[in-house]
Parts: C-alpha cells; sequence; structure tokens
C-alpha cells in the first residue's frame, strides 16, 4: 500500500515536470519571436534615418540691398527751448519739472503790479492827449471860414501846427499804452508749444530781466535722430530716404529729413537729421545706432535672418526641396536690411529655408513644413 502512494506521488510529479516544460518552451519560444521581430524592426528604422522633423519655412528673396555701415546717434527733440522772460519783475510762480503744458498755457509768472502801474498811466496819458488834440481841432475849425475876416495867415499855421503836433503825441501816448499792456501779458509767461518742462531756471522771489532764462521746455512727442558720418556715407542717402536705427533690442524705421552739407574741419563729419515717428517710445537723449548705406544697392538673393544657422567653423542654411528633405547649404554673409540678409551660396529665390527647428536638423533629413510669414521691424 506504501509502495502504491508513493508510485502516484512520482507520477504526479512526474506530470508537474511535463506541465512546467511544456509551458517554457511555449512562452520560451514567444518571447524569442517578440524579440526577433523587435531587432527586424530597430533595423529597419536605423535603415530609414531618423523620423520626419517639424519645421517653419520661409522663402529666399530676391532684394534690392546694399552693405551698410553703422554709425552712432542719439535721440533729440525737434523743438527744445530755454523760455525767457520778456519783461521784468519779481518771480511769483514757475511750473514743476515734469509737468505736461500744452501750447498757450502758463508755464511762469511775474508779479504784475509795476507792469499795471505803467498801463494805468499811459491810459491816463492818452485821454489827456485825445482831449488836447480834439480841442485843438475844433479850435482850428472855428477860424477855418475866418481867414478873410482878418485872420492873419500866420495865426492860421500856428493853429494848425499845435492841432498836428497833438494828434502826433496823442499817437504816441497810444503806442506806448500798447507796449505797457503787452508787458502786462508778458508777466505771464506761456508755452510756445506743448510739451514738458524739464528744468526750472529761476526760483520763486528772484527777480528777472528781460531776456533771463525762466524754464526748459521739451517737446517729447516730436522726435528726431542726429548722427554724424563720414562723407562716404552720407553720398549715398537724400532726403526722404528711410534708414533703419535701433535702440538696443528696438528696431524702427526713420525717414531721412535732411544732410547738412556742411563738414567739421576736423572730423571731416557731415550731420544727418532723421525723423522718427510720432509717439515714438524713445527717450530724449537715448543712444542709437544708424544703419547707413556704404555703397549703391544690388540685387541680391536673401533670406530671413532666422534661417542662418551659426557653428564655429560654417554658417549655414537648410534647404527644404520637393522630396521634403533638408539639405544643408554653407553660406557667407553680405548685405543686411531689415529681417533679411544676403547669402553667397547654392540658395535661389523661391527655394524653401527652415527658419524654426534648424537647429537640431541633419544634412538629408526628412521634414514637415508649415510656412510662416517673415514680420519685417516695424517702421
Amino acid at each position: 500500500m506504501k509502495m502504491l502512494k508513493n508510485r502516484n506521488l512520482l507520477l504526479g510529479g512526474g506530470g508537474l515536470l511535463v506541465v512546467a516544460a511544456a509551458a517554457a518552451f511555449f512562452y520560451g519560444g514567444h518571447v524569442g519571436a517578440s524579440t526577433d521581430e523587435e531587432a527586424d524592426d530597430g533595423e529597419q528604422q536605423a535603415q530609414q534615418g531618423p523620423p520626419p522633423a517639424p519645421v517653419a519655412v520661409a522663402k529666399a528673396e530676391q532684394r534690392s540691398l546694399a552693405p551698410m555701415a553703422d554709425t552712432p546717434g542719439a535721440v533729440v527733440s525737434t523743438r527744445d527751448s530755454l523760455v525767457a522772460a520778456a519783461t521784468s519783475g519779481k518771480i511769483e510762480w514757475v511750473a514743476e519739472v515734469g509737468a505736461e503744458v500744452e501750447e498757450g498755457e502758463v508755464i511762469a509768472r511775474i508779479e504784475q503790479a509795476d507792469a499795471k502801474f505803467t498801463r494805468d498811466d499811459q491810459a491816463a496819458a492818452v485821454q489827456r492827449l485825445r482831449a488836447r488834440a480834439e480841442y485843438l481841432e475844433s479850435f482850428y475849425q472855428r477860424f477855418v471860414g475866418l481867414e478873410e475876416a482878418g485872420e492873419s495867415q500866420a495865426s492860421m499855421d500856428e493853429m494848425r501846427s499845435n492841432r498836428d503836433e497833438a494828434v502826433q503825441a496823442l499817437r504816441q501816448a497810444e503806442v506806448a499804452l500798447k507796449r505797457a499792456e503787452t508787458n502786462l501779458e508778458r508777466t505771464e509767461v506761456r508755452a510756445p508749444f506743448a510739451g514738458r518742462v524739464v528744468s526750472q531756471e529761476v526760483q520763486i522771489g528772484e527777480f528777472a530781466n528781460p531776456g533771463a532764462q525762466l524754464v526748459r521746455l521739451v517737446d517729447t512727442h516730436h522726435l528726431e535722430v542726429t548722427a554724424r558720418a563720414p562723407v562716404g556715407l552720407t553720398r549715398n542717402i537724400k532726403p526722404g530716404d528711410t534708414i533703419s536705427v535701433t535702440n538696443g533690442a528696438d528696431t524702427m524705421n526713420a525717414s531721412v529729413r535732411a544732410v547738412v552739407p556742411v563738414g567739421d574741419e576736423r572730423s571731416r563729419m557731415l550731420e544727418i537729421r532723421l525723423e522718427l515717428p510720432e509717439e515714438t517710445p524713445w527717450y530724449i537723449g537715448s543712444a542709437v545706432r544708424v544703419n547707413l548705406p556704404s555703397a549703391e544697392p544690388r540685387i541680391v538673393t536673401a533670406v530671413p535672418r532666422d534661417a542662418l544657422v551659426l557653428r564655429a567653423d560654417r554658417i549655414s542654411v537648410y534647404v527644404v526641396g520637393d522630396d521634403n528633405v533638408a539639405k544643408r547649404v554653407d553660406v557667407e554673409l553680405g548685405s543686411a536690411e531689415g529681417g533679411f540678409i544676403e547669402v553667397i551660396g547654392e540658395v535661389q529665390p523661391e527655394d524653401n529655408v527652415v527658419i524654426r527647428g534648424g537647429e537640431r536638423l541633419r544634412d538629408g533629413q526628412p521634414v514637415t513644413m508649415s510656412a510662416t510669414p517673415v514680420v519685417e521691424p516695424s517702421a
């Protein structure tokens, strides 16, 4: 009985061994097949190369560009005035520094007492002289018809002379009255243009004579750029041309207002004045760089600046052909204007060049394209 039980256990254990071996064979074969398939897929992917990379592209263009050279400049106001007193008197009030005023608004006030006294005195003199002139005119007219009644010619001439003298004295008094009224008006110093008070040149309580500087007023809305450049650069520009001006990270276009044809005897530099657009958010006195053409413009192939891939040993552009494959083209750079720069190499107008995603591309890598418009710097 005991031997039979041991036999059954042995058979049972053998059955378990058989099942385990079958399972190991089944799963082992399946795992081996999966490993082989993954290896085949990896080998196939390696043969096909990296997957298509998403990029943004823009068209290379044919443009008229000129080689450029930078020259330093500064932002200035078209109107920057030291407003002076036009009459004498003690200062009663001056506009605060930083105040923004409109044209004709009072920016300083001079004591009016003396000016009022002078005006009233001249007004009284006018009344007195007018009364005398009218009396002499009436007196003369009474004797005009009495010349034949025995009045001498000498008496008539004297009366006419007295009348004319009184009329001229009246006119002089009227002029003096207008001058006194003008001086009274000038005790309120008004802004000659809209602007901002930059400094007070006089303080309350001080005495101002005619010509004394009271306030510095600057027009902060109408700005220009002043720059000096050699004759070799200024000969390529004329009034009305558009010039690129850079203030740190900001760039805008300015119109040439004037090239002053008088050079400095030592530096041989000419002054250039550029009109900035109204409401330009640049501060007066800011340093800028003015991009002037150093030669006549010529027709070139240009690409957006974002298309350039800069490396230590080369400058490249990726051109995408009809097969959606990116080809690396090494180029040299030439003239630049705005967002475009000349490239010298195997790049043609209307070629699709990569402007986003080119930093990680490989030569010959397939891509998926999306067109992106190139935004020029705002004028």
